[in-house]
């Protein structure tokens, strides 16, 4: 047994290498930046922090407790959990959430992070290895430059990526085997298993592979145009077979999307170039700061690549056609990187949000394939093929320093320099037949691999990371308070909610059935009106900031955890606490049902006043002219640093004076004794304090929301200053103040309380439940319109009312009704039943390749 285990160890040293090698250097690199438990900091940084960690322990809760996937109340009001699986969690990895405790659900989204990063390099390993047929120390170093690439340091914190980033190189080497070999199985799998994980990236994995399969049809010359014309046609159907086995991820994402701010993208009406082309090649260089968030696109590989791939040009061995085809490919990929027409088109018709370049691990690829070729043949290279490129880089990054045209660190400029020179030598040397070459390949090899974990390790570091600590600083507290509910409320629906937030999904990292919702799938609807009413909303993203008694009272806000020890928050009372966290319970929430007037299908809830719009909503939800706030501007500015324009009552533009730090100040003084709420919108502005008596605060969302100044006395000052950021010589400022008539909030609370709906039975993708209409009206719920909803009206099933495009309205007669709503997501039955027959096609596929090519060999030997 061990002579089996040592032989192989030894027979695949060099795929162990690729995988422990990138493996090592971000554990490394994350232990020495302070990571738990050798430090207090965490690896998940932007929206891994935000996102992705909250939907982990989303699933984990899930998984244990035995809970659907398809649906989640924890965040968004409710969300379709299934279209978040697909697109955030569909990794088989993320199994080993089972085994880690919920305090350490961070550490696990590390673990399999660090584990992906291996994996991205045993994967390009083999790849080399199956398709030159050439394995050794070679295949480790160029497997590492794949996994220590700019894109993969620059976003593996988009872990859900990394799925399709490991099995790309399967794919490309099933699509060669399928054209030289007449074998698709390999291609049809890892093109499943994308888009199984992950439907994002699997759409430029789709569009490459149609390139892809071209450049290998057009390169195999030993094969016959008949047999190219059927692997063509079985290209197409391992195609199919593959898109049906991730049909039960993508036809209910599809659906999802559909609802979502993605469905409002457009073409590009103009064209446009991101970037000269000196500040695009050089991001192909070392030590430039992977981009993480906003900058250029990620493009390192390697400084030895910019060698190597003209040395591959140059060698004798590989045809020119080959050489033309590839390279033609490899230049479009780069002018699709740079042209918003085909970057719009490579991301899935669709412009991402931050995070440029989502395709450039494509281009990477075919730099390191190419480079892994002239390094193969760099003996039937003359030495001219090395000393020229690396005079023209060298020349061009003279160039590129000298004339400012690109901007980067003094390091950066030398380090590159020194390697050029180092790379340039030592490629003259190794190039062409010379002997006794073994001691100075070796070297080389191990000077591009230092290079690559060496970038691997400043990359890490140039990302950052994140308090632990205060991630998870009020965890034990708020599950205290969170099952206090539970026991309070067994089985009735409640919502609960955070005053103060964090993160982005802080309501579905402590699984507490809340608003906030931050997703890629999140209902544009809900996202949409959010905003109108006052709440934070920008793309993707939605809050509790901003809340109302109003927005509290028909979104059925049950209890608010805070950190603030008060009597009374709007219409919320202490009634608990657990350590330096205060559980509110709001005596006014209107449950999850109720009726209300067949205006509310009129709500005119476009309007840019918030408080204008919920007006609106509780007349048209009472049927009565209640208007719980009387609103009005702040006239009385001063502006320092800046021009101040006034546009409209509520709205100011503004202008920047260059090199000055400027604010805009509002002061009000009141008239009267009044519960003054304000809402603002400051675009370019960092923040914006309000000052009143001896109380501050503070707010620094530009994309604005309501707040509660709160009981302001006659003759009371409040001071509202916004100040400027100084990177925009521009903005506007909307500031909107409001008195609240909480004696109208209570008629409009007494009137719609007493036709409620109450729930018997409540399950994560089921309610059900009673309620007594005295006169026809439509029952409104604070339930997510979505397609997947079933809703059945005492046996019979009707069709939901659409409520401001975002709400699920049910009409109702007068009298007694039965209610009940059960969810599936749209598209997801016929997709399992997809997935299951392509599954069965794929395992029945696999066997018959395995006995064509047992076949094959056992023809040989006879003929042997």
């Amino acid at each position: 047994m061990r002579g089996k285990t040592k032989f192989w160890f030894h027979k695949n040293i060099w795929y162990i290498l690729a995988f422990i090698i990138p493996f090592v250097v971000a554990v490394t690199t994350f232990i020495c930046q302070g990571m738990w438990p050798f430090g207090d900091r965490g690896i998940s940084i932007i929206d891994s922090y935000h996102q992705y960690v909250p939907f982990f322990s989303e699933l984990q809760y899930k998984w244990r407790h035995l809970d659907s996937l398809l649906y989640s109340w924890n965040g968004g009001l409710g969300m379709n959990f299934w279209a978040v699986v697909a697109y955030y969690l569909a990794s088989p990895l993320n199994l080993l959430l089972l085994i880690f405790p919920k305090s350490m659900v961070m550490e696990c989204f590390s673990f399999i992070y660090f584990i992906k990063i291996g994996l991205t390099g045993v994967s390009f390993a083999y790849f080399l290895r199956k398709r030159f047929h050439h394995y050794g120390f070679a295949v480790t170093v160029f497997g590492c430059g794949y996994a220590l690439s700019s894109f993969v340091i620059g976003y593996a914190w988009n872990i859900m990526w990394l799925d399709c980033i490991v099995l790309f190189p399967m794919v490309m080497l099933g699509i060669h085997r399928l054209i030289h070999e007449g074998r698709g199985w390999l291609y049809g799998a890892s093109l499943a298993l994308c888009i199984f994980t992950n439907y994002y990236i699997s759409i430029m994995i789709c569009i490459f592979a149609c390139l892809d399969v071209l450049m290998e049809v057009s390169c195999a010359r030993k094969v016959g145009a008949g047999k190219k014309f059927r692997r063509m046609l079985g290209f197409a159907g391992y195609s199919l077979l593959g898109g049906a086995f991730g049909a039960v991820m993508l036809l209910p994402t599809v659906y999802a999307l559909m609802a979502s701010q993605s469905a409002s993208s457009s073409f590009p009406s103009t064209l446009k170039f991101y970037h000269n082309i000196f500040e695009l090649l050089c991001q192909q260089f070392t030590a430039v700061e992977p981009t993480c968030l906003e900058g250029n696109f990620n493009l390192y590989c390697g400084v030895s690549m910019l060698l190597l791939v003209p040395m591959y040009l140059f060698n004798k061995k590989t045809e020119t056609r080959e050489k033309i085809v590839r390279m033609l490919v490899t230049v479009f990929l780069l002018v699709s990187l740079n042209t918003n027409y085909l970057a719009y088109i490579w991301h899935g018709f669709h412009f991402p949000n931050g995070l440029p370049g989502r395709f450039s691990f494509i281009y990477i690829f075919m730099l390191l394939m190419m480079g892994y070729e002239g390094y193969r043949h760099r003996k039937d290279c003359s030495k001219w093929a090395a000393i020229l490129p690396a005079a023209g880089w060298l020349a061009f990054l003279g160039y590129s320093w000298w004339s400012g045209r690109v901007e980067l660190e003094m390091y950066t400029w030398i380090i590159n320099i020194v390697l050029l020179v180092l790379y340039g030598v030592w490629f003259t040397l190794i190039c062409g037949p010379v002997k006794k070459k073994l001691f100075l390949e070796i070297g080389l090899l191990a000077v591009m691999m230092i290079e690559a974990c060496a970038y691997g390790a400043f990359g890490l570091c140039m990302n950052g990371t994140v308090n632990r600590k205060d991630y998870y600083s009020d965890q034990k507290a708020v599950n205290q308070l969170r099952k206090i509910i539970e026991e309070r409320e067994g089985e009735n629906f409640y919502r609960a909610e955070l005053e103060e937030r964090r993160g982005r999904n802080d309501v579905t990292w402590h699984h507490l059935p809340g608003m906030s919702l931050f997703s890629s799938t999140a209902n544009a609807g809900v996202d949409h009106l959010a905003k109108r009413l006052g709440f934070y909303a920008v793309t993707n993203k939605y809050s509790y900031q901003g809340a109302t008694p109003e927005t509290d009272a028909f979104l059925n806000i049950d209890y608010l955890i805070s950190s603030h020890e008060k009597d009374r928050i709007r219409t919320f009372d202490r009634i608990d606490t657990a350590e330096n966290r205060y559980l509110y319970q709001n005596h006014c929430a209107l449950g999850l049902g109720f009726m209300v007037s067949e205006n509310i299908l009129q709500w005119d809830y476009e309007k840019t006043n918030p408080f204008e719009v919920m007006n609106q909503l509780t007349m048209s939800s009472t049927g009565e002219e209640l208007r719980p706030y009387r609103y009005f501007g702040l006239p009385e500015w001063t502006a320092e640093g800046c021009e101040l324009t006034t546009d409209s009552w509520a709205d100011w533009s503004y202008t920047a004076e260059d090199g000055v730090d400027g604010t805009v100040t509002y002061v009000y003084t009141s008239e009267k004794s009044q519960d003054l709420y304000m809402y603002f919108k400051a675009a370019h502005c960092t923040k914006v304090e309000v000052m009143r008596a001896q109380e501050s605060k503070s707010y620094s969302d530009e994309d604005g929301h309501i707040f509660y100044v709160g009981q302001v006395e006659a003759g009371e000052t409040v001071t509202l200053i916004f100040h400027l950021d100084d990177t925009y010589d521009k903005g506007n400022i909307k500031l909107i103040a409001a008195e609240h008539d909480m004696d109208v909030f209570y008629q409009i609370y007494d009137k719609l309380k007493e036709q409620r709906w109450v729930t018997d039975k409540v399950t994560s993708t089921s309610l059900s439940g009673n309620i007594t209409a005295v006169q026809d009206g439509v029952m409104f719920t604070s339930i997510p319109y979505d397609r997947g909803w079933t809703i059945t009206v005492d046996g019979e099933r009707v069709e939901p009312e659409k409520i401001a495009d975002a709400f699920i309205g049910i009409s109702l007669s007068e009298g007694e009704h039965r209610i009940e709503m059960k969810y599936c997501p749209e598209g997801f039955i016929p997709g399992l039943v997809l997935t299951c027959v392509a599954g069965i096609l794929f395992i029945l596929m696999y066997m018959k390749e395995k006995s064509d090519m047992n076949h094959c060999e056992n023809m040989e030997n006879i003929l042997a």
